[in-house]
């Protein structure tokens, strides 16, 4: 009974901390909360519990079916962090329950690895961390400057713009991995919007002065000399064809699943900049139906390899496969295949049948296939 209680006081707290005493918006809500719960009754995939952020986003869903994928992405979530403490508290459980006898082959065996001994000095995470710091620290005073336009939250939903920070995210992460890694600049930058609070909440220490990236509220042209900015966008006429040391690249920070308007064609033309694609059609066999758009979490690191090797073919592995010809094609194969192991099951089957249950299939497969026209009475 205390438990039905909590749930209900924490029920009435998010309506009043959602809705400031405002009676349309609660009437909303509690229709929501109580939708939410049929969903669960029902079996349909939902969270167990949503926070006052996820509730302000279901409001903001006009329609039945983009509620549901919402919450069936947030259910995904969930499940993963559930799965991942499972996993983690059964590994922990097997280390405790493991009679280091049972590891020795000999009984004066001496024991290497977690909780034993090792060969080597411990490289703790926190010293990676730093040593990671450095090397996009070093970039900050000699790296080559790399821009990410992040003006396009105005153009995307809430659930795209969570999409693009979390993008922004790898992005950080697999410069800083790289052994010349860019020195980044995001620019056009609403440090009050959404785009910036979920980046804070991906990486907490990026308000700390020492955090090894520079963040503009205003334009790039304000900052770089625009004879050397180069817009990437994918629906300009001329490739790139080769990597240039001394230019400034410009990535548009943009995830349009809703919308496909060229904003970074016409926002490079407005500026007057240079503008170039990549010559995936040179290299690539792509896919009927695949968008040539790319993830800046893909951009990024094929710009890093091709500053370093200047291989195209080597710098592109980090296009995801399901964009590629040849990825359909093994999964048709592998279709047909199945396709086509499944009828010789079917066939087995069938042939196993006695007699008068194979007429009897038979019959009912001819009689599917008359239609209305041939009743006589019609």
């Amino acid at each position: 009974m205390s438990s039905i209680t909590d749930g209900d006081d924490d029920t009435e707290d998010i309506i009043q901390q959602i809705c400031n005493g405002d009676p349309e918006i609660e009437k909303k809500l509690r229709i929501l909360m109580l939708e939410v719960e049929v969903i669960r009754q029902d079996g349909r995939t939902a969270p167990d519990y949503l926070n006052v952020s996820q509730w302000e986003n279901l409001l903001e869903y006009k329609s039945r079916n983009q509620r549901a994928s919402y919450l069936t992405y947030l259910w995904k979530n969930e499940k993963n962090r559930e799965n991942k403490k499972a996993k983690q508290k059964a590994r922990r459980r097997e280390l405790e329950e493991t009679d280091e006898e049972d590891l020795k082959e000999f009984p004066d065996d001496l024991l290497y690895g977690i909780k034993h001994r090792s060969l080597f000095l411990r490289i703790r995470d926190q010293s990676i961390n730093n040593f990671d710091n450095y090397r996009a620290v070093r970039a900050l005073m000699h790296g080559q400057s790399i821009v990410i336009d992040c003006s396009y939250e105005e153009h995307m939903v809430k659930r795209e713009t969570l999409n693009a920070a979390k993008q922004l995210t790898f992005v950080f992460g697999d410069n800083r991995l790289h052994k010349e890694p860019f020195n980044l600049h995001l620019c056009n930058v609403n440090k009050s919007g959404v785009f910036m609070e979920q980046f804070r909440k991906n990486v907490p220490s990026i308000d700390e002065p020492w955090f090894p990236l520079n963040i503009h509220s205003e334009s790039y042209m304000n900052i770089f000399p625009q004879e050397k900015l180069v817009y990437l966008t994918p629906h300009c006429r001329d490739e790139l064809t080769h990597f240039d040391h001394d230019a400034i690249y410009i990535i548009g920070c943009m995830v349009d699943k809703t919308v496909n308007d060229p904003l970074s064609l016409a926002k490079a033309k407005k500026d007057g900049l240079k503008m170039a694609k990549l010559p995936l059609d040179r290299y690539l066999e792509w896919a009927p139906g695949s968008k040539k758009n790319l993830n800046i979490n893909h951009m990024v690191p094929i710009l890093l390899d091709l500053k370093t090797t200047g291989d195209w073919e080597f710098a592109l592995r980090h296009i995801p496969r399901r964009k590629l010809m040849q990825t359909k094609i093994m999964a048709m194969q592998k279709k047909l295949q199945d396709s086509s192991l499944r009828h010789d099951i079917d066939m087995r089957s069938f042939k196993n049948l006695r007699v008068a249950d194979r007429n009897v299939f038979k019959d009912r497969r001819q009689r599917s296939r008359q239609s209305l026209y041939d009743d006589d009475e019609i």
